[in-house]
């Protein structure tokens, strides 16, 4: 009876290996597999194409807003300024309208000659840092924030 227990036990470990060695020998190979999956487009939506007009302005233009830039060389007050709009890409700009002139500027730079510096260009707006001496003679940073205008 145990001899025969043994052999039921042994056959039943010994089928399922034998069956998944088939299996790989059927699997092994396979057409199938799909080397880069990402790299695949989607195939329920239509091909992109560029024209060589757009892959050459796209790559001239590289996420630099340096064309048609003027600068503000001039003292401005903050409060007759208007924030137009702002550009968000690698280098961040900001369209400051002063009159009827519209201006570029880029983090970084003074908002007029000796006016105060332009911080941070956000999607809502700018923030400028001003430096100011205090009644104790101390130099003391006042920061600004100009929403864009509706």
């Amino acid at each position: 009876m145990i001899k025969s227990t043994c052999l039921l036990f042994m056959l039943l470990l010994i089928i399922p290996m034998a069956s998944q060695a088939k299996l790989d020998e059927i699997f092994a190979d396979r057409k199938d597999i799909i080397e880069k999956p990402f790299e695949l487009r989607d195939p329920f939506q239509t091909p992109k194409f560029k024209s060589k007009e757009k892959e050459r302005r796209q790559k001239e233009f590289n996420g630099k807003f340096e064309r048609n830039v003027q600068k503000l060389d001039k003292q401005v007050s903050v409060e007759n300024i208007e924030i137009v709009g702002v550009l968000i890409g690698k280098d961040r700009r900001v369209m400051i309208k002063e009159g009827s002139e519209v201006y570029t500027l880029r983090e970084g730079e003074q908002l007029g000659v000796g006016g105060p510096e332009i911080k941070a260009i956000l999607a809502g707006g700018i923030i400028l840092v001003e430096q100011i001496v205090n009644i104790y003679d101390e130099p003391e940073y006042i920061e600004t924030v100009i929403p864009i205008s509706q």
